[in-house]
């Protein structure tokens, strides 16, 4: 004999549908944080703030921080590539954190993360770019990096920010000589 459906319902335990659907949803939050590949659970509490307030600046700047260790880490291990792209993330974090500041003190230290995110990216991208002599540099890079350190000349920075952007801009222009021309110092 079956149970009727009202004897079914009692014999139910009143926490299973509950129970499946909140593991439901954690299953499908693990996929979400696994798919976004986070460094560390800091990140993944960053981008959560972020996700919570996406104006606010706090969590921007604490997102590019993360950013910029999880390229040095890239670095470390070797992965020059990994490491420019997250320099790349950490870049448009700070610049976004800048364009949120809402005053002076934290536009500037918007605007000087930023500048030496920038910095750093572009050396980096110096060193992927430039070959031994026998080889061809990758001038589209040096360009790129060329470009980048340009952006930080024209921002309002501190002056030892200036003075790296401008010892880092003619590293670049001399490694984007012609052949043995790039030895050759400039007048």
């Amino acid at each position: 004999m079956h149970p009727s459906p009202r004897a079914r319902s009692a014999l139910r335990d009143p926490w299973v549908i509950p129970g499946l659907a909140l593991l439901a949803a954690l299953t499908v939050l693990v996929i979400l944080i696994y798919a976004s590949q986070p460094q560390s659970a800091g990140e993944v509490g960053g981008r959560a703030l972020v996700a919570l307030a996406p104006d606010a600046y706090t969590p921007r700047i604490s997102r590019a921080r993360e950013r910029v260790k999880a390229a040095l880490d890239a670095a470390a291990r070797g992965d020059t590539a990994a490491a420019i792209a997250r320099y790349a993330e950490a870049e448009e974090e700070a610049l976004t954190a800048r364009e949120r500041a809402g005053t002076p003190e934290r536009t500037a230290e918007a605007t000087e993360l930023w500048a030496g995110i920038a910095l750093d990216r572009a050396g980096l991208m110096l060193g992927a770019g430039t070959t031994p002599w026998y080889r061809g540099d990758d001038n589209q890079m040096l360009r790129d990096a060329a470009a980048i350190v340009q952006r930080v000349q024209t921002a309002p920075t501190a002056t030892p920010t200036k003075q790296r952007a401008e010892a880092l801009a003619q590293r670049i222009e001399r490694q984007l000589r012609p052949g043995p021309l790039e030895w050759v110092p400039r007048r």
